[in-house]
């Protein structure tokens, strides 16, 4: 078991990660993903906040796989996707995953209701609400959505160990992947030796990096740039963290692109420098002139920023570099939120907006 850190809190949360990740193969539910006589080679997964950047993450191992994973974050379905298997727009090798923590983001609800009317192979990654009912409902009716059912009563951004691992055991049953048992099996201890090195109790230097990478943040708005598809993922998870978690500001662009577009539009704010801090988040897969683009475009934006720093992955296997970067960006968010002096659990502007949204 990893060694929870002082404190509790998110904090704990964080060092919980890779004992989800290391439990999700016995997930309720992962023996019913059959998809008998289909070859899936597309993945839709309907999703948004941390029930979505599983799809993000997993994405270059789905690629290796030789196979497409696409991250619907809106209502509905694709439009290429909406008329199901029989339409000319899909040949019946997409499976849909809907993706809800809660089981209630209406975005993903909205999508499930349209694909129990299609005939597209689907299923859900939940741990209840009417996301389950509709699966449920489906298939007793006859129209199978398998369910993998996830450990309730957490924030869902705190319960990426439990989805990510269910997402990965689920597209293997569906034949999309290989076994991911190795990869699972190297991330977990790649992320319980970074638990021991930067969330020991009682070791007041054991998380000096990501301590000092926080205090740099704090007061200052964060660009976060991502070097490589090990890294993208990462990036859209960074980003969500500071803001859930430390209540904090960001944006996020990708390499090369951001080359081509963002490295001019930052000349307006440098006499404001010292309000903006630049992390990069390096993977272990960039492209060698990606490699010597992100060197330019330091000295570049030199002047536009308090000061740059980088987030680099760990690891000999993909699912090990990306996640030790998920972990070293959750837990600089958790440090920023104490320097902050706010507390990470709490989204009440999320939480305002959802009861709004009840009383229409």
């Amino acid at each position: 078991m990893s060694g929870a850190p002082a404190g509790g809190g998110m904090l704990s949360l964080v060092a919980a990660m890779p004992d989800h990740l290391a439990a999700s193969e016995r997930l309720p539910g992962l023996d019913a993903v059959t998809f008998p006589g289909r070859r899936l080679r597309r993945v839709v997964l309907c999703g948004l906040g941390g029930s979505a950047v599983a799809g993000d993450l997993a994405r270059p191992l789905v690629a290796a796989a030789g196979a497409q994973l696409t991250v619907w974050r809106d209502y509905d379905l694709p439009g290429w996707l909406d008329g199901g298997a029989d339409d000319d727009a899909d040949d019946g090798q997409t499976l849909v995953v809907l993706s809800s923590y809660s089981g209630d983001t209406e975005e993903t609800v909205a999508a499930a209701r349209r694909v129990l009317g299609a005939g597209l192979p689907a299923l859900a990654i939940t741990s209840g609400g009417a996301l389950l009912a509709l699966a449920r409902a489906g298939n007793a009716r006859g129209r199978a959505v398998p369910a993998v059912v996830l450990p309730g009563g957490l924030p869902p951004r705190a319960a990426l160990g439990h989805g990510l691992g269910a997402l990965l055991w689920a597209l293997h049953r569906a034949g999309v992947t290989p076994s991911p048992r190795d990869d699972l099996a190297d991330a977990v201890a790649q992320l319980r030796a970074g638990c021991a090195r930067w969330l020991t109790p009682g070791d007041p230097a054991a998380d000096a990096a990501p301590t000092a990478l926080a205090r740099a943040l704090l007061g200052r708005f964060t660009a976060i740039f991502t070097t490589s598809a090990e890294a993208h993922g990462a990036g859209v998870r960074l980003r969500a963290q500071l803001n859930e978690n430390a209540k904090h500001p960001a944006s996020l662009a990708e390499f090369p692109e951001l080359d081509h577009n963002e490295i001019v539009g930052w000349e307006a704010l440098r006499r404001r420098r010292e309000a903006f801090a630049l992390v990069i988040l390096r993977g272990g897969d960039e492209h060698p002139r990606t490699a010597r683009r992100v060197a330019i475009t330091r000295e570049l934006l030199a002047a536009e920023f308090h000061a740059v720093h980088e987030i680099v992955a760990r690891g000999a296997r993909p699912l090990t570099r990306v996640l030790s970067l998920v972990q070293q960006a959750d837990v600089v968010s958790c440090r920023l939120a104490e320097a902050a002096g706010v507390d990470p659990l709490p989204v009440v502007r999320i939480d305002a907006l959802k009861a709004r949204l009840r009383e229409e």
